[in-house]
């Protein structure tokens, strides 16, 4: 494909600019796949341009299907995703008499293959294919949208294939592992390819400090003085090795040889060390600093860097504030290290300067792709402090943290002189003991005047810790104050936080990091795990999942397993496997494991959920852990001829003696719904009166907790009804409708969410709308059809047949009396 060597002229423009007609001789179409962007880039081409927007992936699997014919070389069914049909009649209309289309979407996988599917429904397969140019814009600026039109290329298709292979991959273990968690849990759960390993990973560490035994030890610190000075030296070893002291006796016994022994220094060791700055961000060292520093999720620093990266108006300007946030590479182009290093130079002066400008050009991580910059501003004199009228709260905060680093990155080393002091005595008792204390002095500031890394508890003492140290001598003997024992339990592993499970990731090469804020999300949206102090752990049902899949598919969700397939999908990026090879292999493994697990699915269900030492109190059989929407709950294994069953996880004892529900005069009780414990009507479904635990009816805190920043959600009541909003707000506006714990029939990915049309009347649908459409006005329950065992039931009122409940799978009708709503409550 011959590509023109003209650099495009671009004209700024301060208001949006008059759309183009559909098309036009001499024309050129740029498509993007963000009306954001669109917008930006506008702003800043003449009127020769027409730039339209995708809205994102226009293709994609089926969603009621596998849509992949494993029969034929893996071959993908792709459909028109719902809705973009309207987009893809407006991109054709605008490409038909267009000279050039230019295919401006995101540089990196994904954008690669919508580029692609945009280009195979514009007709690049069939005519006209030279039209079609590959155009990549690193920064949403002048400067970057000149550059990439001035250098267009091709579509990359090692880049198309290792996305389709991703996706393919994704959806032949969700479709063909997520029924293996419907019989022994419910329907409508899903298992994800890498979803599941970082499942794993949560479930594993807390099974690490579940089985975690701790260990007593003692440490001896000596209180030391000189002149007005006071320093604390440790003892650091006896007779040449660590010092082991496992219980008071043994500390007491080190206290009582040296507490007459004088603190004679015998050595020290005067050292200057230099701390660099870190290199510019990648998007996993971004989130994790962006969970530390600002309490973001990856899902919210995500959300904004995108907002940065199309474009913000700046004083009436639409302009990109930072380069591409998907990257691996820690790389900076010598023209930005350059105004960096003449921005260090004029606010700090040149001692801050180092001798030259350090491009970091070298892979930091696992499997990192070369072909960006790291994370960076756009314009170095474009101070954070300068945007503060034009950017909201969390925006203003996510670009002062990228600014700050990337400057940092070009500054000179911070310098501290340490200082490590030995006192070597020899005890009463014959044997050697030597305290040591070591004290820092921060000589030169360095970076650290504008920026130092942000961190979590446990992550160990740096330079800055350290206290100084009075003028000492070798020789020298110093006062002691006292001698002091304390004792001390090992610790188990600490939870995963946002921060070092996203570092883990990365670490074992799960995922990629432009993935890891979608994989984390997914795993608290579905009750998977929950926050606790901001920490990973994994919820009952989560750990039932795990326990499933990994039994069933030990293979499949494998750490290292995992690892090695996001490896295989670089090599089909680079050119070094063949895409359809790579998913033989893998499936040749993975359809042996379906047969096996489907033969020993029965014994795994009882291995995992029988307790062979609770009995049913009422016909003596064992009692099996069971599912429902609410949760857990034991249940008969005799059932339905016995349908005896009791709570696993007890809801808090509430005193509701003598109070009446206010509405009906009926008596209250305890239910558990979809966020935990709730006072509810006994009358129901006569009566629906609701209030939380505390007894602020609507206004009460819910028992969920904000996916972006930990905060408790609230229920508030809007336009459309009552959702769930997060108590931080304004600082953290998130918010999400109130669902009734059961998984759409359709997509089986969302859940059922209460809703209101704009004339008030309620009706319920898919909270992934308009991904998926599926709605209803009937009230959905979850009550379990007799005959196909569904989940999911439409309540249905007639006059010949009264109230009746009616099956969303296999339509059967049937009464509530007949459904096993066992262990559950009313929403």
């Amino acid at each position: 494909m011959a590509t023109k060597k003209k650099t495009t002229t671009t004209t700024r423009r301060k208001t949006s600019r008059k759309k183009a007609s559909a098309g036009g001789n001499g024309s050129r179409l740029l498509v993007v796949e963000s009306p954001a962007k669109a917008r930006t880039i506008g702003r800043y081409l003449d009127d020769s341009f027409v730039v339209k927007a995708s809205v994102g992936h226009i293709r994609d699997l089926p969603k009621r299907d596998l849509g992949v014919d494993v029969d034929n070389g893996f071959e993908p069914k792709y459909e028109t995703i719902r809705g973009k049909g309207k987009v893809i009649k407006e991109l054709k209309s605008a490409a038909k008499d267009a000279s050039e289309i230019l295919l401006a979407t995101d540089p990196d996988r994904e954008g690669e293959a919508i580029a692609y599917h945009v280009a195979e429904q514009l007709g690049f397969e069939s005519r006209n294919g030279d039209r079609f140019k590959r155009v990549l814009f690193e920064e949403i600026t002048p400067e970057g949208i000149a550059n990439g039109l001035a250098n267009p290329g091709q579509i990359d298709r090692r880049k198309v294939d290792a996305q389709q292979a991703r996706r393919i991959l994704d959806r032949l273990v969700g479709y063909k592992a997520s029924p293996f968690l419907w019989k022994p849990i419910r329907p409508g759960l899903s298992a994800g390819r890498v979803q599941t390993v970082a499942l794993r990973l949560i479930w594993e560490r807390e099974e690490e400090i579940k089985a975690f035994e701790p260990v007593e030890y003692w440490t001896i610190e000596a209180a030391l003085r000189k002149d007005d000075a006071r320093f604390t030296a440790q003892l650091h070893h006896v007779d040449g090795g660590k010092p082991r002291l496992p219980n008071e006796d043994a500390a007491q016994a080190v206290i009582d040889a040296v507490h007459d022994v004088p603190f004679q220094i015998t050595k020290i060791r005067r050292k200057e060390r230099r701390k660099n700055p870190s290199a510019p961000f990648t998007t996993s060292t971004l989130q994790q600093q962006a969970a530390k520093g600002l309490r973001f999720s990856a899902k919210r620093t995500m959300r904004i860097a995108q907002q940065l990266y199309e474009g913000v108006e700046v004083k009436g300007e639409a302009i990109g504030l930072i380069t591409y946030m998907r990257t691996d590479s820690t790389r900076i182009a010598g023209s930005a290290a350059n105004g960096a290093r003449g921005y260090v130079e004029q606010e700090f002066g040149s001692k801050y300067l180092p001798k030259s400008a350090r491009l970091y050009s070298g892979k930091q991580q696992k499997g990192a792709q070369e072909a960006h910059e790291a994370i960076r501003p756009t314009s170095v004199w474009r101070t954070p402090d300068s945007l503060k009228g034009d950017l909201d709260s969390d925006q203003l905060k996510l670009y002062r943290l990228i600014w700050m680093r990337f400057v940092a990155s070009q500054m000179s080393p911070a310098v501290y002189d340490t200082t490590t002091v030995d006192f070597d005595l020899e005890g009463n008792d014959g044997h050697d003991y030597l305290f040591r204390v070591t004290g820092s002095v921060l000589k030169f500031d360095g970076f650290t005047r504008l920026y130092s890394d942000a961190h979590e508890e446990g992550e160990g003492r740096t330079l800055g810790d350290l206290k100084a140290l009075p003028d000492l001598s070798e020789g020298e003997t110093v006062s002691v104050l006292g001698i002091d024992k304390t004792q001390h339990f090992t610790k188990p592993p600490a939870r995963f936080s946002e921060a070092s499970l996203v570092k883990e990731l990365e670490k074992l090469g799960i995922g990629r990091p432009s993935t890891y804020a979608s994989i984390l999300s997914t795993l608290v949206e579905r009750t998977y795990v929950e926050l606790d102090n901001r920490r990973f752990l994994p919820t009952p049902l989560g750990e039932t999942v795990v326990q499933v899949l990994i039994r069933v598919f030990p293979d499949t969700f494998d750490i290292g397993f995992t690892s090695n397939m996001e490896a295989g999908l670089d090599r089909i990026e680079e050119g070094e496997l063949e895409w359809h090879q790579v998913l033989e292999d893998f499936y040749s493994r993975f359809s042996e494991r379906l047969e096996k697990g489907e033969a020993k699915l029965d014994d795994i269900i009882e291995d995992i959920f029988q307790l062979e030492d609770t009995v049913c109190d009422v016909c003596g059989r064992p009692m099996k852990v069971k599912w429902n929407r609410y949760g857990r709950f034991l249940g008969c294994s005799g059932y339905p001829e016995c349908r005896n069953s009791k709570p696993i996880d007890r809801p808090p004892e509430v005193d509701l003696e003598g109070q009446e529900c206010p509405q009906c005069g009926g008596e209250l009780v305890v239910k558990s719904g979809r966020y935990g414990p709730f006072v509810a009507c006994s009358n129901y479904p006569d009566c629906r009166f609701t209030r939380a635990l505390d007894g602020d009816q609507n206004q009460a805190v819910a028992d969920a907790r904000c996916p972006e920043c930990d905060s408790p959600m609230a229920v508030k009541t809007g336009r459309y009804g009552e959702f769930l909003a997060c108590t931080a707000y304004p600082e953290c506006k998130h918010t999400q409708p109130i669902t009734l714990g059961l998984h759409c029939p359709t997509c089986g990915e969302g859940e059922i969410v209460k809703r209101r049309t704009r004339r008030g009347r309620t009706f319920y649908g898919c909270s992934r709308y308009p991904e998926c459409d599926w709605s209803t006005w009937d009230t959905p329950t979850g009550a379990t059809c007799p005959v196909c065992g569904s989940e999911i039931a439409l309540k249905k009122s007639s006059k010949k047949k009264g109230d009746f409940l009616r099956c969303v799978s296999c339509s059967h009708e049937f009464s509530e009396e007949a459904a096993e709503t066992t262990g559950g409550g009313s929403d």
